[in-house]
Order: structure tokens, then sequence, then C-alpha cells
């Protein structure tokens, strides 16, 4: 009986199966529900990496475990849950040198401190020799687990002597922990170690604050007194006008190769800084010359601070030996150091803080005297070895900031590092490395600073933009949220930060077809970097050759064979819109506001056609209109202004706009045709009535064979042009049709 109903019994069982299967779809569907796509018609839709939010970086907690996440989470490993959920496979060997080093421990007891960043320093008592470190302590603990200080790799400092403190993590009050270190000092040299809170200021009077340590354990330092602010450097006419650097965020300083302060003119050129008594001009001359073993990159001038930002590259030699075989490795070890120097008296600029941070100087900007900067120290994940960044400072001694992790996968991974140091004061410097991808376009506003990084794509998906986001509050850097868009970036012009929202134009690349069909979009993202609205299928097989926002709106130029001047309206930041289009020959490479409804454009006629200069009309946004053009030189002319907008000098109450160019001109004489070659500046007024009007040149070199020097920067001082190049200054009258009047070579 019972087999006769066996083939029912199946049959019920394969309809019973169904049924459920079926319901279980139905209420957890494998795919989420499709959204609006903006890929282009007709084409498989691209696949977008998105990862967005304010998800918390996690500390490590040593270098081991730096390694192992390495390893475990580049992409093409077989097994990348390793440190998944924060549990690490951490090796807690300690580290030794050469030369012999000791631990030492410092047991801390939290009961008594308030939330707040704190600092510990540790000075040695017969010895020169200082380690700095950061940390927080918060009210109660992060849903996270928290990281213990594990062994770190000593940094000497320069007489030989050093202390290392390893990371210690955010804590929080209450808790009993132990930080330590290493050091090579003897087994009976004293250390005295100090723990206590940033915003401990005391005055200098009464050097007393309100504390916040580990009372018993912990003194207050009462050596150190704050460092007087900085007085500006005595001019001899305080209502001098001079130009300043040209930058994209008012109030946000950006580092350049030429800074002034009406009187004296500071210049990188080479390995070396140059500082001449400038004006007036007649008999201007250099006062004082350093020069330096690196790379000088850029100078920063605030009253009578002056910086300079170097980059340092060592090899080294290194043997490694294999059974029955050896080899031999280069590496480069690469440093970024600056200088901060006094120039009270320019003719003698005394040096007063010296810092060698680890990794290649990306980027910098200063906002009043607060220096922020970014380095990167790039990770061979086959070397096996990983060591965190480390900083050096004159004034605080050697410091490893807290490096911190994002629990994802990707191709490469960089040290990336955020700091921030006061030129005035000597607090300590305060920094953070972060594990991702090398940092390649930085935006800053006053409040918040924004890294991009390029995301290579595949057949499946295109090319993207991951962006991270910091707080900057008076030195103090936080992470705050990280996101992707589609795209790539340009330049920094690409970014804009307006009403607490993110603004970025990306240029898109879609191979997913037998051609490349690329196109543009425009994506606003909120303060937690999610995409609130977006543009898209801008300019059709175009790239992005310039950007510039400008409040509510975007002027935004592409390029293939025409130049497109696309306005943007983004004052619904959920719905951007295109308002209007131009469309002339050649394009633009810089966007530069003359007011809220002129744009000043400097560019090329085309691929192969000399420099162009020209004037929009925006005041009709449905119908922009081209005022007036200046075309300049032949194929081969060429403007530093294309590849750095800091060459652009342009003052409207002065009606001064004045123009870097190397320019070729077609010219024939007896002996046939042969190209005329000059360089210097050109010299413009500009206003919308007239459009553009010559003021004249200036020469820098004339029909050269091969040896010469462009005009990088222009800058004035009351009725003077300053035009720099890397052999000289040309000094020339503004109000002489820019008669030269005098020339300093750089020695």
């Amino acid at each position: 009986m019972i087999s006769k109903n066996i083939p029912i019994l199946i049959l019920s069982g394969l309809i019973t199966g169904i049924i459920i299967a079926y319901v279980v779809m139905t209420a957890f569907p494998l795919h989420p529900a499709e959204t609006t796509s903006t890929a282009l018609p007709n084409q498989p839709i691209l696949q977008q990496k998105v990862t967005t939010g304010a998800e918390e970086p996690r500390q490590f907690s040593s270098q081991e475990e730096a390694r192992v996440f390495l390893i475990t989470h580049t992409e093409g490993y077989e097994d990348p849950q390793l440190l998944a959920d924060g549990a690490a496979p951490v090796d807690t060997r300690e580290w030794s040198t050469a030369n012999g080093t000791r631990t030492w421990r410092f047991d801390i007891d939290t009961s008594t401190f308030k939330p707040d960043e704190y600092i510990v320093t540790v000075d040695a008592i017969l010895q020169h020799a200082t380690g700095t470190a950061l940390f927080n302590v918060l009210e109660s603990p992060r849903d996270m687990t928290l990281q213990r200080a594990q062994g770190s790799r000593p940094t000497p400092s320069t007489e030989g002597h050093f202390i290392t403190i390893n990371p210690i993590g955010d804590r929080y009050v209450g808790e009993k922990f132990t930080i330590t270190g290493r050091t090579n000092l003897a087994a009976d040299d004293e250390m005295l170690v100090q723990v206590y809170s940033s915003s401990f200021k005391p005055t200098q009077k009464s050097q007393s604050g309100e504390f916040s340590g580990s009372t018993g354990t912990v003194r207050a330092s009462s050596s150190s007194q704050p460092v007087p602010a900085a007085t500006s450097a005595p001019m001899p006419d305080g209502d001098r006008k001079y130009s300043t650097t040209n930058v994209q965020v008012r109030n946000v300083d950006e580092a350049d190769i030429i800074k002034t302060d009406g009187t004296y003119v500071y210049v990188v050129t080479g390995s070396h800084l140059h500082i001449l008594h400038a004006y007036p001009a007649d008999t201007a001359g250099i006062i004082s010359t350093l020069q330096f073993s690196g790379s000088p990159q850029s100078l920063y001038l605030h009253g009578d601070r002056l910086v300079l930002i170097s980059s340092e590259y060592t090899s080294r030699t290194v043997m490694n030996c294999q059974p029955g075989a050896c080899g031999t490795t280069m590496p480069t070890d690469q440093k970024t150091r600056i200088f901060v120097w006094s120039v009270k008296d320019p003719a003698h600029p005394a040096l007063q803080r010296e810092m060698e941070l680890d990794g290649v100087y990306k980027e910098s900007r200063m906002i009043g005297s607060m220096l922020y900067f970014v380095t990167n120290d790039y990770i061979d994940q086959y070397d096996g070895d990983v060591t965190f960044p480390a900083m050096y400072d004159s004034r605080r001694g050697t410091m490893v900031p807290p490096v911190y992790y994002f629990n994802k996968k990707d191709r490469e991974f960089s040290l990336t590092t955020v700091g921030a140091v006061d030129i005035i004061t000597d607090e300590p410097i305060r920094a953070k490395s972060f594990l991702m991808g090398s940092a390649g376009t930085i935006y800053v506003s006053p409040e918040n600073m924004y890294i991009a990084i390029a995301s290579p794509g595949d057949y499946r998906t295109s090319q993207g933009t991951d962006l991270y986001a910091f707080t900057l509050n008076n030195g103090r850097i936080s992470f705050t949220a990280h996101g992707s868009v589609e795209g790539t970036l340009l330049n920094q012009f690409s970014l804009d930060e307006y009403g607490g929202n993110l603004r970025i134009a990306t240029t898109i690349d879609d191979w997913s077809g037998r051609w490349n069909r690329g196109f543009s979009k425009v994506s606003v993202l909120d303060g937690q970097l999610n995409v609130i609205g977006s543009i898209s299928n801008l300019a059709l097989n175009e790239k992005i050759y310039a950007a510039r926002f400008m409040g509510e709106r975007l002027y935004l130029v592409t390029f293939r064979e025409t130049d497109p001047l696309f306005v943007i309206d983004l004052a619904n930041p959920k719905s951007p819109k295109v308002l209007g289009e131009l469309h002339i020959p050649g394009f633009s490479s810089y966007l530069h506001p003359y007011d809220a409804t002129h744009l000043i454009g400097v560019g090329k006629q085309s691929t192969r056609g000399g420099l162009k200069l020209a004037l929009f009309d925006v005041a009709d946004v449905h119908n922009p209109l081209l005022v007036d053009e200046e075309k300049l030189g032949g194929y081969g002319s060429d403007s530093e202004v294309l590849q750095d907008h800091k060459a652009f000098l342009f003052d409207r109450e002065k009606d001064l706009l004045v123009l870097p160019v190397h320019i070729v001109e077609d010219s024939t004489s007896a002996n046939g045709w042969h190209p005329s070659v000059w360089g210097g500046a050109y010299v413009f007024g500009v206003n919308p009535q007239k459009g553009f009007t010559g003021k004249g040149t200036v020469v820098h070199y004339r029909d050269t064979n091969g040896s010469y020097h462009e005009v990088k920067r222009a800058l004035y001082i009351e009725d003077t042009l300053y035009t720099m190049s890397q052999d000289k200054i040309v000094m020339s009258d503004l109000l002489n049709a820019t008669r030269m009047i005098s020339a300093v070579e750089f020695r």
C-alpha cells in the first residue's frame, strides 16, 4: 500500500517545495528594487561601486595587524575575512634594532579625566630625546573594539637618542590601561611622562589652568610657555597695495612658489629660497639666500612667519639573500620637511621650527596660522613589511600618529596622513593616518577637507572616485564621512562646498561597448556624502576641460571639436538642471569670475592651435554670450595658467590681467619660414563693455635655441609688475606701458 502512494507523496513534496521557494523569494528578493538609471540609452547599465555614510574607521593596534590586513584585503586574495568584525590575529612580538632598545611602561587611570583629546609627552631627563602622541578619552565606549597598544618601530632623533610611544587608541573615562614604548636610552636614565588634555593652556603669568590628567601620577608641564603671537613685519607704508596668491576658496590660503608682503618678495627656485627687498623696484636686490638638500616645493607667508615645504628622496641598498642566491634592492625613503622661519629681519631669517614627516608631500592649505597638510606613504603589499609614518618635530620630538583603516578591500593601499600645526605657537602636531588609496585631489573649505581618490573600473564597472570628508576645527581633524561617485575629477575646481553640501563634476568613460562613449555628470552630496541629486549625460563623447562653481551656478567647459560652455543651476540641490549652452571653437582650461555675471576663460584655440583669452557674459543664464576674445600665438604656444591657476593674476579694481606666456608665431624671411619665439607676459585691461585692452608685454627671452625659462608667476606691488621665472624677476612699470625698470637674476 505504501509503495503505491510513493509517487503521490513525491509529487506532493515537489509542489510544497515550489510553493515555499516562491514565498521565500517574494519576501526576500535576491536583488534590490531597480532605481532610475542615468546610463546612456541603448547601452548596458554601468555598475557603480558606492559606499556612503559616516562609518567610523578603526585604529590599528600594531604594524603587524596592518601587515595582515594588507594581505587579506588586497583584491585578488582568496580569504578576505581574517579581520572581519575587528578580530585581528595580532602578532605581539617586540621589535628590535641593532643598537639594542629597551621597553618602558606607564600605568594610567582615567577616572579623573574629562572627555577630550589628550597629549602624551615623554622627555629624557639627562639626554635630548622626546616622544609625543595623541589619543582621545570618550564619555562612553564606542560601538567597536577598543585598541590596545602594541609594538612599533622606534624612530631616532637627529642626536641619536630616541623615545617612541606605541599607538594608544581611543579610550573612555574610567578605563585603566598601560602606555608603552621603546627607547635606546641607558638603563638608568630617567624619563618624565606627562599626560594632559589638549585644551589645557596655562597662562604665562601663573602657569595654571584647568588641568585634566591623572592626578598623582601625571604632572602638567611647567617648562614650556606659549610662543607669543607673531606681529606683522614693519613696513614703510602700511597702505601699500599688493597682490596675493590666486586661491580657490576665500580665507583658505594655498602654497605657492612666490609670496610678498608689499616690501619683500620670497621666492623658491630650484633648491634655493631667495628673499628680495623688492620695493621700490629701482633699488631691488637679493638680501638673503638659503639652500636645501631636497626639493623645495612651496611657501606660505603669515605675518612675520615664513613656511617652506620641501620634499626629499633618499635611496639605500638592501641585500636580500635566499639559499643559493643573493640580490639587492634600492628602496626609496620619501620625506616631507616643513621649515618655519621668523622674518622680522628678512635679511637674517631665524629658523623657529623644523618638522620631518614620513611620506610624499601631496597638498596643504593654511587657515589663519594653522597649516593643514596631506602626505602619502605608498605601501608595497608584496614587501611584507609595514612601517607606520613617523614625525619629528624640533619643538616636540618624535611621534607616530594613530593609524586607522576602513574594513574594505582595494587593489592597492597607501598611508595617507592628514595633519595640522600652528606655525605661531609651539603646540604639537596633530595628525592621523588612514590606510586607503593614495590621496589624489584635495579640496579645502574653512571648515572641511575632502580627499578624492580615483577608483579604477573594469569591463563591468565604470571608473569612479572615492571621497573622504574631514572636519577642521582649529587644528583638530575628525573623519566625518566616506562616499563614492561615478566618474573622475579634472582638478580641485571640480569640487565645491555650498550650503552644507558637496558639489562635484566628473567625466565618465564608458567602455561597455565597442567604442568609448563618455559623458559628464554633476552630483550633489549631503554632509554624509550621500548623493541627493545629479544630472547626467552632459556633453556626450566629450570631457570636462574646466569647471567653476559660483554660488548656485556651475559653469562647465567640455571639449571635443567645439567649446561648449554649460550654465548649470544648482539652486535646488536635489534637482540640478542645465539652463543654457554656448558653443564656440576651441576650449577653456581655466575659468575665473570677473563678477557675478561675467567669466574669464583661458585656454586654446584648438588642440593644435595657439592660446585664447575669452570673456563670457552669463547675465542671461539661458543664453550665455561671448563678449570678446584674444588669440595669442600659434601651435606650440603655452601658458603656465593652463597647468596651475596660481599663475593667473587678475585685479578688477586695478583693471589688470596678467597672463604668463610662451609664444610661437609663424615668421617668413629671405631664408625661408621659421618660427618666431618669445616668452614673458601679456598685460591686459578688461571690462564687460570694452572686452580686453592690451596694455603691453614683458619679454624675458626672444628667439632662443631651446635655452629659456618660462614665466611662472606674476604679482604687483603698487604700480610695479613683477614677473618671475626660474632664473630672474623682471620689474616693469604698469603706468608706463610696462617699461622695464630693473631685473634681478638668481644666483
